[in-house]
């Protein structure tokens, strides 16, 4: 009987060292894949860079090339249009972005969206989960993060109309003279 537990012992330890080479396999590929992600985004945002630089040295070319008609601006504008052209190509494959030609380019997804303005009022409405432990094994529920998202609303302002009443009160010996207080200062 002992020899059976030492075998069931040694087919335990051979199994929790599988187990271990696996997580470890599992611990190298989301090591490898965070950062494969972080240069992709890395990538991502260069790209980014060379087409906003690329818009501005276009426009710049442009205004030149209207002042003067040069054939060799001509040609640079071109060049810097089919860059940036293939630029955004590339930069809606990585970042998954569909072009769609029929659409105009700014009525498109927009690269970037600006930050709201620090300045304007918040309201913060914070959801909860409605179960405070997990409804499939009863575990207590532990803070993991947040996702936020910021919309912008317009609030209609608020008016009011302020009525001045001036009460008229005649004097009660002489009927031809009113009493009555004088406008208020606007």
């Amino acid at each position: 009987m002992n020899q059976k537990y030492l075998i069931r012992i040694a087919e335990l330890e051979c199994q929790l060292r599988q187990k271990d080479q696996q997580l470890s396999l599992v611990e190298e590929t989301e090591a490898f894949l965070r950062s494969a992600l972080a240069r992709a985004e890395e990538k991502i945002e260069e790209d980014e860079r060379e087409i906003e630089h690329l818009r501005a040295q276009i426009e710049k070319l442009r205004r030149m090339l209207f002042g003067t008609r040069s054939e060799k601006l001509r040609r640079e504008v071109e060049q810097a249009e089919a860059l940036l052209k293939q630029r955004e190509q590339d930069s809606d494959r990585y970042s998954g972005r569909e072009d769609d030609p029929q659409v105009p380019r700014q009525l498109r997804q927009s690269r970037h969206r600006r930050p709201l303005p620090e300045h304007l009022p918040r309201e913060i409405n914070r959801l909860e989960p409605e179960e405070s432990c997990c409804p499939e094994c009863g575990g207590e529920l532990d803070y993991l993060g947040e996702v936020s998202a910021e919309q912008l609303e317009l609030v209609s302002s608020a008016l009011k109309v302020i009525r001045t009443e001036r009460v008229k009160k005649p004097v009660q010996n002489v009927t031809a003279s009113l009493k009555h207080r004088h406008h208020p200062v606007r």
